[in-house]
Formats: C-alpha cells, structure tokens, sequence
C-alpha cells in the first residue's frame, strides 16, 4: 500500500486539478448562459424568416431559380463543418468529426470539399489531407453576424462557380443546458417548403429580384443561427464536463483523506505498541 506521504502528495495534486476544473466549470457557465441567452433572442428572427420563405415558396411554385432547383448532376459538395477552438468539452468535438467522416464516406463518389469553422474541425481535415476550402477560428459575438454572412456569400459564390453542386452543414443545434442535438442539413439547394395556407402573391420589382434578395439573407440567418447554435452547445458541454471532473476530483480527495487517516492510524498504533512493548521489555 502507498505510504502517508505519497497519499499527501496525491491529496495535494487532485486538489490543483480540481481548482483548475472549478474555475473552468464557473467560465464555462457564464458563457454558456451568455449565448444560451443570444440563441433565445435570435431564434424568433429565425424562424421568422422560415415563415416567410415559406409563404413565398406557396407562390412561385412554377417559377424557378438556382438556389432552389439544384443542379442535374451532383459531382461535388461542400460540407461546413462546426467544432470548437479549444478542447475539454467531452464528445462534443469527436462526434461532429465522427459524422463527417461518416458524410465522407457516404459519398464516396463525390468529390467534398469542407469548410471548417474551429480549430478542431480545421486541424482534423489538415491531418486527413481532406480538401480545405476555407477555415475560420477565433469567432466571437462581435463578428459571429458578418462572418455567417461571408461565408454564406461565399457558398452562394461557389455554387454559381461550379465549385459546389451541393452544400451541407453540420453543427450541434443548441436544446437546453443537458441536451445538443447534431445535425447534418443541407443549406443548397434550399428546400422548398411551402406554407399550409395558398396565398397568391404579387412580386415588385419582379419574383426573380425577390429570391436573388431573399435567398442569400436565409442562407446568412440560417449559418448566424447555426454558429449561436453550436457555440451554445460548446460551452454547455464544456460546463457539464468540467462540472463531472470537478465531482469525481472531489470523490476522489475524500477516497484519498479517508485513506490517508487510515495510514496515519496505522502508523500512530504502530508507535504505541513498540512504545508499549519496548516498557514492557525493561521490567
């Protein structure tokens, strides 16, 4: 068995560990409260915005456009892949990874191309030699809007370019503080989905002005609400990790302290009978 003096040195190491994981855990939870709190007020504007691609797709069901009707052959996709810049979040980063490279090889045929968003999604497809087309790192609230809307111009760009036949995201949609769903949707062609209601519509200047103006706004708001989404999720699982360190670092120093009471006992009872034996002995 260790000796007392070992045990106290453990006691002394998982105590450091858990002052490290407790403050993270405190971080991680007031970040995860500050965008928990920007997912709740943005996600109206959302769906919103749903609701009114909806309305109008129920009105151009003849008329076509590129953003909607796709292309006759699908060669090569682009996937946008969400992870985090920093580690300490559980799964949270390898399951994401884990379903791209799923994606990858369902598509075996066809030639993905990946935009990373994180470190951890951009080191993996470097590692892998996947095909990077651009990467972003280091987002914060400040940017998180303009960067959703530069990469959304981007996509669009690539798509009339022939550089992508199809996009598709994959990011961890934000439930609550226990629960992030990760979700593989595709962003080009958009879905048609049309309202429950036939309303007819009359378009100024003209349908074709509308969607080239809309379509592009949807793909920004749907990639800023993904962005939210997943950041959300980040700090969430990073909160519950860091939580069930700091649990199992204080179980620990209890198994330890209960332990080293124990040697120290031993040790003390030890003394008393050599003390004892050894006066015996003189009489």
């Amino acid at each position: 068995m260790a000796g007392s003096g070992e045990i106290k040195d453990r006691i002394k190491s998982v105590q450091s560990t858990h002052q490290i994981t407790k403050a993270m855990e405190i971080v991680s939870t007031t970040k995860f409260k500050k965008f928990a709190s920007i997912v709740a007020q943005s996600r109206p504007y959302s769906d919103s915005i749903h609701e009114i691609l909806k309305n109008i797709a129920a009105g151009v069901k003849h008329e076509r456009h590129p953003l909607f009707d796709g292309k006759e052959e699908v060669k090569k996709i682009g996937v946008i892949v969400m992870t985090s810049d920093r580690g300490l979040c559980g799964s949270f980063n390898s399951n994401t990874l884990k379903k791209l490279k799923e994606f990858k090889e369902t598509h075996a045929d066809k030639e993905v191309s990946v935009i990373a968003i994180g470190k951890k999604g951009r080191d993996y497809c470097l590692k892998r030699n996947y095909d990077l087309k651009a990467e972003y790192t280091q987002l914060i609230p400040e940017t998180m809007f303009e960067k959703a809307k530069e990469i959304s111009e981007n996509i669009v760009e690539y798509y009339y370019a022939d550089i992508f036949d199809e996009v598709h995201i994959i990011y961890n949609k934000f439930v609550s503080a226990l629960r992030c769903d990760l979700t593989t949707k595709q962003l080009i062609p958009i879905e048609r989905v049309e309202s429950d209601t036939n309303t007819s519509y009359i378009f100024e200047p003209d349908v074709e002005a509308i969607l080239s103006t809309l379509l592009p706004k949807y793909l920004n708001i749907e990639l800023y609400q993904a962005i939210l989404d997943n950041t959300a999720s980040e700090h969430s699982s990073r909160k519950n990790s860091m939580k069930n360190a700091t649990d199992n670092a204080e179980e620990m120093m209890k198994e330890l302290n209960l332990q080293y009471n124990r040697e120290r006992q031993a040790a003390i009872t030890q003394e008393i009978s050599e003390i004892v034996g050894g006066a015996a002995a003189l009489k």
